[in-house]
């Protein structure tokens, strides 16, 4: 009675035990995973490689850990490399190794929590066919484990696989048909390019033995223009073809048959951008210098290229489109408004124009308080003083018919008075002062009201030289020093010159002398032999006649050249 009695108050929990005692073995039974190879069979030629993918399946549990070797015939196979690259393991206890003398592939990998569950690639093996005949691969030692807190191992089969190696079959050379024919286009030079024109030109050579053409238009990347001649074309064009990408196909024929075909791209765009707005966002602030562009342009054919961008009177500038996503921030601008236009450039050429007006007002304008009426340039200060907003760059302009004379950049005080000073040298005439500030932001004031002043110069303008009385003084005196200077180094240069010829010339009459003296003595010894003779021959009368006359000469000649150097001193 007392065993009954425990067995009745047990039952529910005998029962619960029983049934999770033949619940977990299905469970753990139903948790089975396997390897396999794809492809698990093919035929290849001797001397091919080929690929082939270790596979798991792990039935819908997750796995974190396998390992298993591979078994292949070494004398029909031989493995040239193994790839992990897609791999579904992370982590390698031990990475595919190989052994072509022994046939065998060890391997054992996993990965962290959760795992993996699936289908998936372990490893890819490239084989190469050694030899004629069957080669089969199998597995062995195999574990799969599962990604729980004691790794049950849960490999439950594996399928190998079998490939036929075999000899190369040279099949028969077949009939030379005519190649694809090479596809130009003078429209569209450039198939990745998009253009304008929708009147493409397609052209293509043919050799001598085509007799036949067959060509096909249309929006297919790939199409077969069919086995039906056109004639022997080499050319043709379409008209008013409609946006979009286009593929002229064609194919010849000679004698032996139909050849490859052609495929020749173009791309036509001939609709302009949509339609868009400027929005200019001056943040808050009328005076901004830099107020940013808002705008977005879009094209359904092509897509946008480029901007370009013209502010007021100012160059066109070019602008991509990272360069304004999401804006555009405009360089500095001066107080005015500013007629924007963006026009947006397809990548065929298209193009839509946008604008806006853009105004930027005047930071507070400053005010020049005093200003000479004359200046008298070389004798004074030019004073200028002013008021503007506190701690800004003031810059005052000193204007003669609208060029600029001067301009000085000087900073109002905490109070905002500035002042300018200044000694240098104008030319004479009218001159025109005004002034304006410029803020850390870069933003200028419009211009404070002008003043005239007229300038006066002591001293005189030479070219670009502009040089003041007493300047000019010095510069005479110098220049006066100077000269005395020169003159009297010519005046002594003549002196010395001229007690140098008085000396050679004295010297050169002692020595014409001293030379003619001997000379006359040498002809009158040479007389007095011919007047002792007596009576004289003919020829020696002439001889004696031209030493008379040779001595008159040579006293004339000395005479002469005595009374130059004379002169000469």
């Amino acid at each position: 009675m007392k065993l009954l009695k425990y067995f009745k108050k047990f039952k529910n929990i005998l029962l619960l035990a029983l049934a999770l005692l033949f619940i977990f073995p299905v469970l753990a039974e139903a948790q089975e995973a396997s390897f396999y190879l794809s492809p698990s069979q093919g035929s290849y030629n001797l001397g091919r490689t080929f690929s082939v993918k270790v596979m798991m399946n792990t039935d819908g549990a997750a796995i974190n850990a396998s390992q298993a070797t591979i078994y292949f015939p070494a004398d029909k196979l031989a493995i040239q490399s193994v790839s992990q690259s897609h791999s579904i393991f992370s982590l390698w206890v031990q990475e595919p190794s190989y052994s072509n003398g022994q046939g065998t592939i060890d391997f054992g990998g996993g990965l962290p929590s959760p795992g993996f569950s699936g289908q998936g690639e372990v490893f890819r093996i490239n084989f190469s066919a050694k030899s004629v005949g069957q080669a089969k691969v199998y597995f062995g030692s195999e574990k799969i484990l599962a990604n729980n807190a004691r790794g049950t191992n849960i490999f439950s089969s594996s399928s190998g696989g079998n490939y036929s190696i075999s000899k190369a079959v040279i099949a028969p050379p077949k009939p030379r048909v005519p190649a694809a024919p090479k596809i130009s286009s003078p429209t569209h030079p450039r198939s990745t390019e998009w253009y304008q024109n929708n009147k493409p030109e397609f052209f293509w050579e043919l050799g001598p033995d085509v007799i036949g053409v067959s060509i096909a238009f249309n929006q297919k990347f790939l199409d077969d223009p069919g086995l039906s001649s056109k004639g022997k074309l080499s050319s043709k064009s379409y008209q008013n073809v409609e946006d979009g990408i286009w593929y002229f196909h064609a194919r010849l024929e000679n004698d032996n048959g139909w050849g490859e075909i052609a495929n020749r791209e173009i791309r036509v765009d001939t609709t302009p951008p949509l339609s868009f707005e400027i929005t200019v966002d001056n943040e808050g602030d009328a005076t901004n210098p830099q107020p940013l562009l808002y705008f977005k342009a879009q094209d359904e054919i092509s897509g946008i290229n480029h901007y370009k961008v013209k502010i007021g009177d100012q160059d066109v500038f070019t602008l991509l489109e990272a360069q304004v996503d999401p804006y555009y921030r405009m360089p500095l601008q001066t107080p005015g408004k500013y007629l924007v236009k963006v026009e947006a450039i397809d990548n065929a050429g298209n193009s839509t124009l946008a604008s806006a007006e853009v105004a930027i007002e005047s930071i507070p304008v400053p005010e020049i308080t005093v200003c000479p009426n004359t200046f008298v340039a070389g004798e004074e200060v030019l004073h200028l003083e002013g008021t503007a907003a506190p701690s800004q760059a003031v810059i005052v302009y000193f204007k003669k018919g609208g060029e600029l004379a001067k301009e000085w950049e000087i900073s109002s005080d905490s109070e905002g008075r500035w002042s300018v000073d200044e000694d240098g040298l104008f030319r004479s005439g009218e001159y025109i002062v005004s002034a304006i500030t410029k803020d850390s932001r870069g933003a200028v004031s419009n211009p404070s009201k002008p003043r005239t002043v007229i300038v006066v110069l002591n001293g005189i303008a030479i070219g670009s030289w502009i040089i003041s009385c007493p300047w000019l003084l010095w510069l005479l005196i110098i220049l006066f020093v100077i000269l005395c200077i020169f003159l009297f180094c010519i005046f002594r240069k003549i002196k010395l010159i001229h007690k140098t010829i008085e000396e050679e010339s004295k010297d050169l009459k002692e020595k014409f002398y001293k030379e003619y003296n001997e000379l006359k003595t040498g002809i009158k010894k040479e007389l007095a032999m011919f007047e002792e003779k007596g009576e004289l021959s003919a020829k020696e009368k002439q001889r004696h006649q031209q030493l008379l006359k040779d001595l008159t000469d040579i006293e004339e000649v000395i005479v002469r050249e005595l009374k130059d150097i004379e002169k000469i001193k």
